[in-house]
C-alpha cells in the first residue's frame, strides 16, 4: 500500500473500513454456540435453553446450547476460554466456576477474571436451608442446639467445594455455630439422606426445598435472600430471624477475553431484551431465577464483589482441593 498515491491509499483504507464496518454490523452472520458446563436437564441447562429460543428471535441466528460438563463445570469454561473472541461462543455459567472454583481448586487450567469477558448477568438463584423432619421447627432453635454441641450436628452437600457446601459454612459463620461436612455424589441422594435423617441440614436452591417443605418431607428454615421470594412469600428469609445471610447465587454469560466491546454490547442487548420476554420469565420462575438486567460493566462489578464475597468464607473455612 505505501506505493500508492496518497489519494488511493486514502480511497483504500476508506474501502477497509467500510468493509470492518459492514462485518460489525452483520452480527452475528451465523450460529452462535452457548455453552453450558453442566449436563443437560438442570436448572442451569432449563434456563439457558430459555434465554438461547428468546435471544435466537432477537437476533435472527440460531444460539444453540451445548452441554459440556463435568469438573464442576471447568470443563466448559476451559473450552470457553480457549475459543477466538469473535462473538460466537460464549459460556452461560454459575458461580460455582468463576467466584468458587478459583478458590477451592489448587489448580485450574483457567483464570476465572484474565481469561473471559464479562457480557451480562441473568439473574440469582436463591438457597434455602433446610433441616430433617426431627430437627427443631424454629432457626433459633436450630441454632441454639447447634452452640450447645459444637459439631454434634451435621449437614450434607452435593459435593467437596460445591457451592452447597460454601453456601453452608456461609451460613455457620453468620450464624456463629459449627456443624459436620458430609459430602454425597450429588444434590438427589444427599437429599435423600436428609429427608430420612441421616443427616441434620443442608442449603439447596429454594426450588427443591419448597416442594418438599410444602410435602412435609423437610423442614424449611429460612430464604437465603436479602428479601422474601414473591412466589413464596409466606417463607421468611434467614436475614429476618437474625442471621444477615445472601446465599444467592449469580447465573449470567461471559465470552473468551479480549472480545470487541461492539459485540459485546451487541450480545448483551439481545440478551436483556429477551430477559424481558414474558415467556421467558415465567420460564425463570418456575426454575427460582430471580431475574436481573444489566450492563457488562455493571457485571464486571459484580463478579469482583461476588468473587471476594464466596472466597472469603472458603478460605475461612479452609475449603480447598489439591
Amino acid at each position: 500500500m505505501k506505493h500508492l498515491p496518497s489519494r488511493a491509499r486514502r480511497t483504500l483504507c476508506g474501502l477497509l473500513a467500510m468493509v470492518a464496518l459492514g462485518a460489525q454490523a452483520a452480527y452475528p452472520d451465523k450460529p452462535i454456540r452457548m455453552v453450558v458446563p453442566y449436563p443437560a436437564g438442570g436448572s442451569t441447562d432449563v434456563i439457558a435453553r430459555a434465554l438461547a429460543a428468546a435471544m435466537s428471535d432477537k437476533l435472527k441466528q440460531s444460539v444453540v446450547v451445548d452441554n459440556r460438563g463435568g469438573a464442576s463445570g471447568m470443563i466448559g469454561s476451559e473450552f470457553v476460554a480457549g475459543q477466538a473472541p469473535d462473538g460466537y461462543t460464549v459460556v452461560f455459567t454459575a458461580a460455582d466456576t468463576h467466584s468458587i472454583n478459583p478458590h477451592v481448586y489448587a489448580k485450574m487450567r483457567y483464570d476465572a477474571k484474565r481469561d473471559f469477558t464479562p457480557v451480562g448477568i441473568v439473574g440469582y438463584l436463591t438457597m434455602a436451608l433446610i433441616v430433617n423432619p426431627n430437627q427443631p421447627a424454629q432457626l433459633a432453635q436450630y441454632v441454639q442446639a447447634a452452640k450447645a454441641k459444637p459439631r454434634s450436628l451435621n449437614y450434607a452437600s452435593w459435593g467437596l467445594g460445591s457451592s452447597s457446601q460454601v453456601a453452608m459454612e456461609m451460613f455457620n459463620g453468620a450464624a456463629g455455630i459449627e456443624t459436620t461436612h458430609v459430602p454425597f455424589q450429588g444434590a438427589a441422594p444427599a437429599i435423600t439422606a436428609l429427608m430420612g435423617s441421616q443427616v441434620d441440614a443442608m442449603m439447596v436452591p429454594l426450588t427443591l426445598a419448597e416442594p418438599n417443605h410444602r410435602a412435609g418431607k423437610v423442614r424449611l428454615l429460612g430464604v437465603g435472600a436479602p428479601q422474601r421470594v414473591a412466589w413464596a412469600s409466606d417463607l421468611p428469609t434467614l436475614a429476618e430471624q437474625g442471621v444477615p445471610l445472601d446465599g444467592r447465587l449469580w447465573l449470567g454469560v461471559l465470552a473468551p477475553a479480549r472480545m470487541p466491546a461492539d459485540l459485546v454490547a451487541a450480545f448483551n442487548k439481545a440478551m436483556n431484551e429477551s430477559l424481558t420476554d414474558p415467556r421467558v420469565q415465567e420460564t425463570m420462575r418456575k426454575n427460582g431465577l430471580d431475574v436481573v438486567t444489566g450492563s457488562p460493566q455493571d457485571f464486571a462489578r459484580t463478579l469482583d464483589v461476588e468473587f471476594e464475597r464466596w472466597g472469603k468464607t472458603i478460605r475461612d473455612s479452609k475449603i480447598r482441593i489439591d
